[in-house]
């Protein structure tokens, strides 16, 4: 099953594989997999972030979230605020403000890494799935 996800990543296959597998497995899986796309995005934006912005480019990471009411984890790239490296001031370089003009860098790099992030995605659950897997078997 790992080639025919390298080699088409259905989709539907893929979910198929994952509701099979026990909870656990299908969250490590899952996990890693929107980590890898979200790393992706994340290394774009510190690419676009403007370069008089060393602090901005140092803040941006990747936030993990999960959802009380439902079991959703999400990530999300942005500045973190706080600490050495404070980026509380990238909404004003991504969105402009009234004497400043916009220097768009996440929006961007979202849109750049379209394809770039459903790769590192299929990848991760190619390389990851049968590990996983096999772990079970043990």
């Amino acid at each position: 099953m790992a080639n025919g996800i390298e080699a088409t990543f259905d989709v539907k296959e893929v979910m198929k594989a994952l509701h099979n597998l026990p909870i656990n497995i299908q969250k490590n899986v899952m996990d890693g997999a929107t980590r890898a796309s979200a790393k992706v995005v994340s290394d774009e934006a510190k690419r676009l972030v403007p370069v008089d912005e060393g602090t901005l480019k140092k803040s941006i990471g990747i936030t993990k979230r999960r959802s009380k009411q439902k079991n959703i984890i999400s990530f999300s790239v942005s500045p973190r605020k706080g600490g050495k490296n404070d980026g509380f001031y990238g909404r004003f370089i991504e969105l402009g403000t009234s004497k400043m003009s916009a220097k768009p860098f996440l929006r961007p790099a979202l849109e750049k890494s379209i394809e770039e992030t459903l790769k590192a995605s299929k990848d991760y659950i190619a390389k990851r799935l049968p590990e996983e897997v096999a772990k079970a078997k043990r």
